[in-house]
């Protein structure tokens, strides 16, 4: 695993379970990402819109909104089209084809650490590719 600093790229972590939320968040941050939190897809939608993140890792069975309904919700609004998003859940292989087709990754829970890394860097970089 790298500890080269990536302060200016930023994830958000949006998942219902705390135990799942802060495994993720402490392996990218010991990675350097700036790392925000959101704990349902509520939560998650405005704190997209106000932190505008790198890259989105996003639960499906959540409170308040489902994973869908936000990955929906994100691929639709102008200001957060273009952020990747990885859905990262238990139920990551029931979805189909277009909701598929919405996000930019799919891990199935339980996940490995290095695949997640692996992921979210490549999304990172591809946002920054298609940023400037």
């Amino acid at each position: 695993m790298s500890t080269t600093a990536r302060p200016d790229r930023t994830v958000l972590v949006v998942e219902d379970d705390p135990w799942i939320r802060s495994l993720m968040a402490d392996l990218l941050a010991g990675e350097g990402y700036a790392v925000v939190q959101a704990s349902d897809g509520k939560a998650g939608l405005e704190m997209a819109e106000t932190n505008d993140p790198d890259v989105i890792l996003l639960d499906l069975a959540m409170p308040e909104k489902s994973g869908l309904d936000v990955l929906h919700e994100l691929k639709s609004s102008k200001p957060t089209r273009d952020i990747p998003v990885i859905v990262v859940s238990a139920y990551a292989m029931l979805m189909m084809g277009s909701d598929a087709r919405r996000a930019d990754g799919v891990i199935q829970k339980p996940f490995d650490l290095a695949d997640l890394l692996l992921q979210v860097e490549q999304a990172a970089a591809k946002r920054r590719q298609t940023a400037t």
